[in-house]
């Protein structure tokens, strides 16, 4: 596969860009944005009520939203260094190797850096 083609590369810049506001979006259904620090959110603790049961289900959302937050961060730093690598112009060669990811892989995982064979 040669270099992508400005019209598939614009493509994937607006997938990448859509992609980015929903998991935005999703994160600010249980996150607040942490201003100090970039793409960064912290999961809000809940006050459900005051009863032991209440209580634990607190924690118990806590917790979970808490790994949902970590999740979606690091989609939304691959996004991030996806974008970044399409405007330095090397979106869709392989970080490590520097062949060209296939076609099919960034189509299904347009945040993909790297190639099959390396992952």
């Amino acid at each position: 596969m040669e270099g992508l083609t400005p019209e598939q590369l614009s493509d994937f810049k607006n997938k990448l860009i859509q992609k980015k506001a929903e998991i935005e979006g999703q994160l600010q259904v249980f996150a607040k944005k942490n201003d100090d620090i970039k793409d960064d959110y912290e999961t809000v603790f809940e006050n459900i009520g005051r009863s032991e049961e209440e209580n634990a289900d607190e924690v118990a959302n806590y917790t979970d939203r808490l790994g949902m937050e970590h999740d979606l961060e690091d989609n939304l730093a691959r996004i991030n260094e996806a974008l970044v690598r399409l405007e330095k112009g090397t979106y869709g060669y392989c970080a490590n190797c520097n062949k060209p990811i296939p076609l099919a892989r960034l189509e299904a995982m347009p945040e993909a850096t790297i190639c099959i064979d390396c992952e």
